[in-house]
């Protein structure tokens, strides 16, 4: 599933609502976030896709991938989500989990 999100949308609060996501949910187990600076993120998605598709690993739990393509401040990004076969009857729920996560107020500072 690939997103676009706002621009200035903060690293660091991203990475803990993932994190707070997969604590919610344990089910999803780990997750693997990366944040990654383009200058056009929609050319990057692709490779960002196959990036994030060959990070997930049944055996050591990492059945979630994260990676925001971050074009800076100014201008709006994407995410891309990427669920294992395992738990991908999930993925229609886990975009709105991470908004609930991200919302949290203990990640607003």
């Amino acid at each position: 599933m690939t997103v676009q999100v706002r621009a200035g949308l903060g690293v660091e609060r991203l990475a803990a609502a993932v994190d707070s996501l997969v604590e919610l949910h344990p089910e999803l187990c780990r997750s693997r976030f990366a944040h990654h600076r383009v200058t056009d993120p929609v050319a990057a998605t692709d490779a960002a896709l196959a990036q994030a598709e060959a990070g997930l690993d049944l055996q050591a739990g990492v059945l979630v991938q994260a990676v925001w393509l971050d074009a800076g401040p100014d201008r709006s990004g994407r995410m891309v989500l990427v669920l294992h076969d395992v738990v991908a009857d999930r993925m229609p729920r886990v975009l709105p989990w991470l908004v609930q996560a991200w919302r949290q107020p203990a990640l607003v500072s």
